[in-house]
């Protein structure tokens, strides 16, 4: 890739935003390392790696590199042959620590992330060593060695006596004057106490040290010199075993640099990876589908450096065409677009999720080449003309089979009528040579040229002439329109120079400006009939979840019933047996007058039980569902627990055609209960309001009070309410939920979101309650 189109492309940019999402220095220049591939096969490994971290991260939290650092030059030291101090050790052991975390983390789910963490060594023996000799600190234990353990034992117990025999010194009345302070300190490795310069020659001892006053002398007392001597030695040879301990450690050290150095590898490489992962959770991007067909599919695709309110493009390439030519306003966003194709191609094949919608689609590119912004030099002497031919010039000479080539303002800077023919000759090589290209420009000439040449599409980003501003979204298969005339009169242009000037203009000019004006107006009507279609599509689908859903209830709810029902007849069954059992050995014991008596008062029981089934059965008739039903009447649809209006009488085979809702369904009549009111004549109106939709509106309120009610009682409330305002055609309702801690509000809010009758949902204006409101437009039945 060339180096001067990925700094034009802010690719630089993009790197140091990953880096900072590194965890330590090694994996953040891994980061900075990272250029394109042009390798179909390792960009797809590249991405998948990317989306499994992501997963990882998304499921079991972040990954754990803590310790991670570069031990590189401590490994260097050991092997060169070099002790290693104690606190250079510490890195080393908090590699290992990271290495063994790392590979317990990554070994929860199957993949190549798994596969990087079992290329992880954990050589915890090194490990349990390193922690055993050495404290978080940086200082040797005294358990690393039983010898060091008893030189340090000596230590204390020679300093305790020192300071033991000094302390009685200090504390003495006859040391009162001599002394400067009573305290004991140490100079040059011994223990001193500070005598005042006037009583030196009384104190009998060695001087050490003397004040910068020349005022107190440090000396040590001659009783101690015997002890310091002691501790000296004991001091030298804890230096020594030290050493030791250290040498030893350090050619452990050495002998696994090369496991230590492929797992700081590893470390690093994972870091990158979950650094890419991080990014690509902060700029919710998406793992693009790589195909090897030459298709550029971009589906509401963002420029992940800019902030804010982003306006997403669809951008497609490689289909029916695969240069495509953008027209429009300065400011409109044709460059934006450029960049962002540009940019999006470049973080795919790089390894790197990007900002857009599931289903988009790339093809790696051998060579990504762009010309974007004015680049004119003084020192040079180079126009804006000669710069941006600089780089056509070299972007032709490198161009090669599969590239995508990016070109801003094309043929600008010179005669308008040169550039163009210019710019045509350019773009027509390109074609001829098979390479995609974008390219933005003002010239009316490419707009024919589009038109005309096949595998050329025109594009135009839009622009509004009521705010002249545009609008940021760009329309592929339409010319971008001149405003000039339009803006030039929204701002106040006298009419008579308007007028003028349209004279001026050719039939032809004219003719191309109306043909592009009313394939805009088409495509406008197409994009909302297509919005309206997917509005009813979406609609469609949640009605149809929630009567699968109630067809599921339903039938868990028969499965309960026929199993609880088989139970009581297996009982019924047992208590039968049992009786049967008991009554046959009572009939063996009795004679038989006693046996007639018996079976008498059984047959008894027996009718009398029966008389109670037949009451039973008596109370629990066959529904047989309401008779000579009529189109109009309002009735209650059992089984779904919703109500409706009745289209079509029964039929023969006793089903009748029910509107619910916006469906249209036949259920059986048995299945229905006549609902008894006045409202249930929907003879149409003028206008098309019905009459039942007219006394419902009567009965029901523009606005629904949740203030006071758990989520669970509200959302049924408002569901039912929704239903309701359906039936009555209120096409705006109110919902009252408060501000309060924001659970009800954005309870509200979502549920809102799903339901088949809302057709937006926004909080109210300040007049209206604010945040404590929500308003609901509804969708009127037709």
């Amino acid at each position: 890739m060339e180096e001067k189109s990925l700094k034009v492309l802010e690719w630089p940019k993009v790197k140091k935003l990953v880096a900072a999402k590194t965890s330590f220095s090694l994996g953040r220049q891994k980061v900075e390392q990272l250029v394109p591939s042009a390798d179909k096969e390792e960009v797809t490994a590249r991405l998948a790696l990317t989306s499994e971290a992501l997963r990882l991260l998304n499921r079991y939290g972040d990954a754990p590199f803590g310790g991670a650092g570069d031990i590189r030059p401590m490994v260097k030291k050991a092997r060169l042959g070099g002790i290693l101090e104690a606190e250079q050790l510490l890195p080393v052991q908090d590699l290992l620590y990271s290495s063994k975390n790392l590979k317990g983390y990554l070994s929860k789910e199957e993949g190549p992330l798994k596969g990087l963490g079992d290329s992880l060594s954990s050589l915890s023996d090194l490990e349990k060593e390193i922690e055993r000799c050495i404290d978080e600190d940086g200082y040797v234990k005294d358990g690393a060695s039983r010898e060091l353990r008893r030189i340090r034992s000596r230590m204390r117990a020679l300093a305790a006596r020192i300071r033991e025999r000094l302390d009685s010194l200090v504390h003495s009345s006859s040391m009162q004057k001599i002394l400067q302070n009573p305290i004991i300190t140490i100079r040059n490795g011994r223990y001193v106490v500070p005598v005042r310069s006037e009583y030196r020659n009384r104190f009998k001892g060695i001087v050490h040290d003397q004040s910068g006053s020349g005022a107190t002398f440090f000396m040590e007392p001659d009783f101690a010199v015997e002890l310091n001597n002691d501790l000296n030695v004991a001091e030298q040879e804890e230096h020594n075993e030290v050493q030791r301990i250290l040498k030893r450690l350090s050619a452990a050290v050495a002998e696994q640099s090369a496991l230590l150095l492929k797992n700081l590898e590893v470390v690093a490489e994972l870091d990158c990876i979950f650094a890419r992962a991080r990014y690509s959770r902060e700029i919710r991007g998406i793992e693009p589908i790589i195909n090897d067909q030459g298709r550029l599919d971009i589906k509401q695709g963002r420029h992940p450096l800019l902030r804010g309110d982003v306006v997403p493009i669809d951008v497609w390439l490689g289909g029916d065409f695969h240069v495509l030519v953008i027209t429009g306003p300065n400011t409109g966003g044709k460059t934006v677009s450029l960049k962002t194709v540009g940019l999006l191609a470049v973080m795919a094949q790089a390894g790197l999720h990007i900002p857009a919608e599931q289903g988009s689609q790339l093809t790696v590119f051998s060579g990504i080449y762009a010309d974007i912004g004015n680049e004119q030099s003084i020192e040079q002497s180079l126009s804006t003309f000669s710069s941006h031919m600089n780089a056509i010039v070299g972007i032709l000479k490198e161009v090669k089979d599969n590239s995508l080539v990016l070109l801003d303002e094309l043929g600008a800077g010179t005669d308008p009528t040169e550039g163009a023919a210019l710019a045509i000759a350019v773009l027509e090589h390109l074609r001829l040579s098979n390479t995609y290209t974008i390219a933005t420009t003002h010239y009316s000439d490419l707009k024919s040229y589009a038109y005309t040449s096949p595998g050329v599409e025109n594009a135009s980003v839009e622009f509004d002439l009521e705010t002249l501003r545009p609008t940021f979204r760009l329309s592929i298969g339409i010319p971008g329109k001149s405003n000039a005339l339009a803006i030039s009169q929204r701002l106040g242009l006298q009419k008579s120079v308007i007028s003028k000037a349209q004279s001026l203009l050719s039939p032809d000019h004219i003719r191309v400006e109306d043909v592009i004006d009313e394939m805009e107006t088409k495509r406008r009507q197409a994009e909302q009939e297509r919005a309206s279609g997917e509005e009813f599509r979406r609609e469609y689908q949640d009605l149809k979840n929630r009567y699968e859903k109630l067809l599921r209830d339903l039938e868990e709810d028969k499965n309960k019933i026929l199993e609880q029902a088989r139970s009581e007849a297996q009982s019924l069954i047992k208590e039968a047996q049992t009786e049967l059992n008991r009554v046959l050995g009572q009939a063996r014991r009795l004679g038989q007058q006693e046996l007639e008596e018996g079976v008498k008062s059984y047959r008894e029981q027996i009718a009398a039980r029966g008389r109670e089934l037949g009451a039973l059965q008596k109370q629990k008739t066959k529904a047989t569902g309401p008779t000579d039903l009529k189109a109009g009447e309002e009735v209650r649809i059992r089984s779904l627990r919703q109500t409706g209006f009745v289209l079509e009488p029964p039929s023969s085979g006793g089903e009748v055609l029910v509107q619910a809702g916006i469906m249209k369904i036949s259920v059986k009549a048995e299945d229905l209960v006549r609902i008894k009111s006045e409202k249930v004549a929907v003879q149409r109106r003028p206008g098309g309001v019905s009459r039942g939709h007219l006394a419902k509106s009567s009965s029901i309120r523009s606005e629904i009070d949740l203030r006071g009610k758990t989520v669970a009682e509200s959302l049924a409330l408002v569901d039912k309410y929704l239903d309701d305002a359906f039936l009555s055609s209120l096409a705006r309702v109110r919902i009252i939920h408060g501000k309060g801690t924001g659970v009800l509000r954005e309870a509200v809010q979502e549920f809102l979101s799903t339901h088949p009758h809302v057709r937006s949902a926004q909080y109210g204006a300040p007049n209206e309650g604010g945040d404590g409101v929500t308003v609901a437009e509804i969708h009127l039945p037709t």
